[in-house]
């Protein structure tokens, strides 16, 4: 089983990779490298979040290989599994054994607060009130001026990102994580999850805000060991 892993705004492949060494042996975990950011970081950001689909879905495709694979995505990154569902449905790709959706409301959901026009000061309030921000960069001014672009580019994006629940529903089993103290979210937004689903739609709670899956990590892989090893 491969697991590609989405990152949230401003995240590169490596806020995952950490994870190899709780995962089962027989997860092969992949990271998810967007464009502007990482072993990327020379690569314009996308226009759009459908842009970033597009260029992220063949590389996805061409890695599946005959073992199958699910898809793990957080904040930002669950956006992306949602075009990029639907990009896999259009084609009649091999669609994921499983999804995680982590720490977002789905995304027919539209009427939510935008940040990415901010004056800077206002904007990384804004993003460190969420958490996740490392302090070596929330404290740092020239660290905070090099994350700007790439962190306003993925607001912009998700922000702009505007879609409905999908016609089609998926046939296959979720799993959608949620931090209890997350301001982002509402458990009512969370439930709606199941419209997008002909199958089973699991909802677990951890503790934490916007970014519980840095303070609760090992139990949320602990969640995909045994979602994914049966």
């Amino acid at each position: 089983m491969k697991l590609f892993c989405l990152p949230y705004a401003g995240g590169s492949a490596t806020v995952f990779t950490k994870w190899k060494r709780e995962l089962d042996s027989r997860i092969e975990l992949i990271p998810v490298e967007l464009a502007g950011r990482g072993r990327r970081f020379v690569e314009p950001f996308y226009p759009s979040l459908h842009d970033g689909v597009k260029d992220i879905s063949t590389a996805i495709m061409d890695q599946i290989g005959d073992k199958g694979y699910s898809l793990f995505g957080h904040s930002m990154g669950t956006l992306y599994i949602c075009e990029l569902m639907k990009q896999i449905q259009a084609n009649g790709w091999e669609k994921p054994r499983h999804l995680f959706l982590s720490g977002m409301y789905p995304p027919h959901i539209h009427d939510k607060k935008k940040i990415h026009h901010l004056p800077d000061d206002e904007f990384w309030q804004e993003v460190i009130r969420l958490g996740g921000t490392p302090k070596q960069v929330s404290e740092n001014k020239e660290l905070m001026q090099i994350f700007t672009p790439v962190l306003r580019s993925d607001y912009k994006n998700v922000e702009s990102y505007i879609t409905e629940a999908p016609q089609v529903k998926w046939d296959m089993d979720i799993t959608v994580l949620v931090g209890d103290e997350d301001e982002i979210t509402s458990m009512g937004e969370i439930r709606q999850w199941k419209e997008y689903t002909t199958q089973s739609c699991s909802i677990v709670t951890f503790q934490g805000g916007h970014f519980f899956i840095n303070e609760e990590e090992k139990k949320v892989i602990d969640l995909i060991n045994r979602t994914l090893i049966a």
